[in-house]
């Protein structure tokens, strides 16, 4: 790789860096000199010198009462680098409590995300956990559970090893009986309400800002994943009524 080329990458422009790179040539050198070695008119070499002397890459040295320059040793430069990276970390950290003050009273947009097929559900799983909520709220029919025995075995490992509980409305029969048996092992309390399950093959999750709807059949692999923080303010409350209705 060309050394102008690297110059450039640590923001000096094509012109920066010929005039410094001359200069380094130079040694100590009037700026009449480093204009006639760089073909660059005088009032522009100025100009870089001065940018270059802010960045603390020229100094200027009087010699015989004449103005002359002479660049910083390379190794300076990478010294010059990290203390402009710890400048702008520290800039940017005293005002990020004032960025995110804006960023909180900008207006949040729906979103809604659709996956189809095995992949998908894959993927709508692992946003699910990635998401890293305290708690689920959680609807599941007896008849999608038997679809995805598989997802649901590995999704309750996950849960787990991300400390996640969860509380979950569903159906009562023998084979939710018998997951019912791990609540406590697993993080989770189950209801049961049955009527809301008739005909019925939905995996429903609320978040605190989302929702995500799971469909499965023979026929159909599709989940919504649907970022509302209403809607899921709504859903949740929801949750919360039918919960204390519901049967232990």
């Amino acid at each position: 790789m060309e050394i102008e080329s690297v110059l450039q990458k640590i923001g000096l422009n094509k012109q920066e860096s010929e005039v410094y790179l001359n200069t380094l040539k130079l040694g100590l050198a009037k700026a009449s000199q480093i204009a006639q070695k760089t073909r660059i008119r005088r009032g522009a070499i100025y100009y870089s010198l001065k940018l270059l002397k802010e960045r603390g890459l020229i100094s200027e040295v009087i010699s015989s009462g004449v103005q002359h320059f002479k660049a910083v040793s390379p190794e300076r430069i990478i010294e010059i680098i990290k203390e402009e990276k710890e400048n702008q970390v520290e800039a940017i950290s005293s005002i990020l409590p004032s960025l995110k003050n804006i960023q909180s009273t900008s207006l949040e947009q729906p979103l809604i995300e659709v996956f189809e097929g095995y992949g998908g559900f894959k993927s709508i799983f692992s946003k699910l956990l990635d998401s890293s909520p305290k708690q689920l709220r959680c609807y599941m029919s007896s008849k999608i559970l038997s679809y995805l025995p598989h997802f649901h075995e590995q999704f309750r490992k996950r849960r787990l090893e991300k400390g996640i509980s969860i509380r979950t409305i569903t159906e009562k029969n023998q084979e939710l009986d018998e997951i019912k048996k791990l609540d406590k092992k697993e993080l989770r309390e189950t209801r049961y309400y049955n009527n809301l399950f008739l005909e019925n093959e939905l995996l429903y999750y609320i978040l605190d800002d989302a929702i995500i709807i799971i469909k499965g059949n023979d026929k159909e692999q599709i989940a919504f994943y649907i970022k509302e923080k209403n809607l899921a303010f709504l859903q949740r409350n929801v949750f919360d009524e039918l919960w204390k209705i519901a049967k232990k």
